[in-house]
């Protein structure tokens, strides 16, 4: 299937705040306050979708309802990107009701992470639109934006790029729940860099989100194609070693490990206890000991800040000579 490519967001536009997944139920009105306000400051007008607000088995509607909204947010002329206000869980439940030929007919920017790994996944497979894994409502529902973070956001969804280079920021902050508690002053730390585990140069098609939202699609009509792709992986902070290690066995047994051209692995927060002597390389090393592509780890996605915008779908090339993933083609119009 061929890609299809979404306008670029500018100022002024049109930002609608939709949530796929969990309800936001449980977040304060002054985090609301500020994201909108944030978001604002980039020059966006942004309008909270009110069945964010429901509550129906612990998401935020029931699953046709949800898939409604997210498919009157592609249809609506006026809706000029949908960002999603956080993930959760399930939105793996509204799969069967969205029409994928609708969204291929009207692209317009998607934008989501951790449970939204789901609707990143699905819309690139069955609708081939390159839509965008990175910042989500809540990431700007908070004080301590990050310049780096927002210049990316800016860079991916706002400036056409025929090429587009990351490199790792110059600082990161390790607290995935500041939202639960804003009185709380957050240590912002120098970043030492990517941990290369495996040194290569590959290129690929970007794919990929949280590791267990991923692999919940294993065996189901929306598991993707990963020949070829370069396999981007992230775990939050309800994680532990034992089960990433699980889950990275899960992706060796079922082949996706031999089908692929580089694994990228995000910065995993500590308090999923993956820290120190246990981290990531060394929790799967024997699993991940026999292949030879580009292996990296403590990069900025996932579930600390800063979170990277990146484009799934697009060609890319990951270079740890270059310490850089390069986007080699636009992936906005």
């Amino acid at each position: 299937m061929d890609l299809v490519k979404p306008k670029r967001l500018i100022e002024g536009d049109n930002l609608l705040i939709v949530a796929p997944a969990s309800s936001i139920k449980g977040t304060s009105e002054a985090s609301i306050k500020r994201g909108i306000k944030n978001l604002e400051n980039i020059g966006f007008n942004v309008e909270i979708h009110p069945s964010c607000s429901g509550e129906y088995k612990g998401t935020s509607g029931p699953p046709r309802k949800r898939a409604r909204v997210l498919m009157d947010s592609f249809k609506d002329d006026s809706v000029d990107g949908v960002m999603c206000y956080w993930g959760g869980w399930n939105s793996n439940d509204i799969l069967d009701f969205l029409d994928w030929d609708l969204i291929r007919a009207n692209p317009k920017v998607f934008l989501g992470y951790s449970d939204i790994t789901f609707l990143n996944t699905a819309l690139f497979e069955q609708a081939g639109l390159v839509n965008f894994q990175g910042p989500a409502f809540i990431t700007f529902a908070h004080d301590f934006l990050m310049q780096w973070e927002v210049n990316v956001f800016k860079d991916v969804l706002m400036k056409p790029h025929s090429t587009y280079q990351l490199k790792a920021s110059p600082s990161y902050i390790d607290d995935p729940l500041y939202y639960m508690h804003p009185e709380k002053q957050v240590e912002e730390k120098s970043n030492p860099g990517w941990r290369i585990i495996k040194n290569g140069e590959e290129r690929g098609r970007l794919i990929g989100g949280h590791i267990g939202t991923l692999l919940a699609l294993a065996g189901t009509k929306y598991w993707p194609n990963f020949e070829e792709k370069i396999l981007f992986i992230e775990e939050d902070e309800g994680g532990n070693p034992k089960n990433l290690r699980r889950l990275f066995r899960q992706l060796d047994q079922i082949g996706v490990l031999d089908e692929i051209n580089g694994l990228l692995i995000g910065r995993i927060p500590e308090i999923s206890g993956i820290k120190e002597d246990l981290w990531v390389g060394s929790l799967v090393e024997d699993i991940i000991e026999s292949f030879d592509y580009p292996i990296v780890a403590d990069m900025d996605f996932g579930h600390t800040n800063p979170i990277a915008t990146l484009p799934i779908g697009i060609m890319s090339e990951i270079s740890t000579k270059k310490e850089a993933l390069t986007f080699l083609e636009p992936c906005i119009y």
